[in-house]
């Protein structure tokens, strides 16, 4: 499949940015091209990734800003993209899989080994969402929300570090929630799965340490996607806009850096750590 290395040139930033299209006011990939290379030290040209759940959403977001910036990204997800990688679509294997089932998951980072000749990258993307009041919920919906939300993702990063240890170290992303720490009404059961894999972030960052395994939690507050649309239509997204101190719900371009962070080697010297990005909802009174 020729040198999968190759850095991207502009020409093709260009051409994913017209693609893509911009957030108002203009997008961090934008500005990224904008500005060149950018600084090496966030670079994660070359780099092996696999993203869950990265078909649409804030996970499509992340492999896209992945792409973009010379990674070779592999997509483990039930339902096909809902874009297009371009052309980058020689850095991007998309595979259609269950995160709970065992067997996908160790198909997904032999992909990324067979394919692409390494695996440095894991971001745990793909989660479950449910609306009920905790006095109504039934201990099967709580299960199978902890299943996916805890239990696949601890097996997913159980398995890349397998892998990891042995290629001298790697990078882990967990994607908790800002309702980890400040649960809502009627979320009992999203916040109680999310606030138990930031846990389990620090927990297996005190583990994998010594192996050079970083593994570290991304926090994003509010953001419109499939999962939340239902519920922020719903009337609740004046109320939250009203209360996030920046004065607007987020983007998935704004999660972009911290991203590239934990990605990088720019986080050589971090584990067990959540970035938080919720235009500070999370610091309100």
């Amino acid at each position: 499949m020729g040198d999968a290395r190759a850095p991207i040139d502009v020409a093709v930033r260009l051409a994913l940015m017209n693609r893509w299209g911009a957030v108002e006011g203009g997008s961090y990939m934008d500005m990224h091209v904008a500005r060149g290379a950018g600084d090496p030290l966030f670079s994660v040209e070359g780099k092996v990734c696999l993203v869950t759940g990265a078909s649409t959403g804030l996970g499509a977001g992340f492999a896209r800003h992945l792409l973009a910036r010379g990674a070779l990204v592999v997509n483990l997800s039930d339902t096909a993209p809902d874009w297009d990688p371009g052309e980058l679509a020689n850095r991007f294997a998309d595979m259609r899989g269950d995160v709970r089932d065992d067997e996908d998951v160790r198909g997904a980072i032999g992909t990324a080994t067979d394919a692409f000749g390494g695996f440095d990258v894991l971001v745990n993307n793909a989660a479950g969402f449910c609306v009920e009041k905790a006095a109504r919920q039934d201990a099967g919906g709580f299960g199978a929300l902890m299943d996916l939300n805890v239990t696949a993702v601890a097996n997913l990063c159980r398995r890349a570090h397998e892998v990891m240890r042995g290629n001298g170290g790697g990078a882990i992303v967990n994607v908790t929630s800002i309702l980890g720490r400040r649960p809502m009404r009627g979320l009992s059961a999203y916040a109680t799965s999310k606030a138990a894999l930031e846990q389990l972030t620090r927990a297996l960052a005190l583990e994998w340490a010594a192996d050079g395994v970083r593994v570290n939690a991304l926090a994003p507050g509010w953001y419109p996607t499939a999962m939340t649309r239902g519920h922020l239509d719903a009337g609740l997204a004046p109320i939250l806009k009203n209360s996030i101190p920046m004065g607007r719900l987020g983007v998935p371009d704004d999660l972009a850096g911290a991203l590239l962070l934990l990605a990088s080697d720019a986080s050589r010297y971090m584990t067990g750590t959540t970035i938080t990005v919720d235009g500070g909802y999370d610091v309100r009174s």
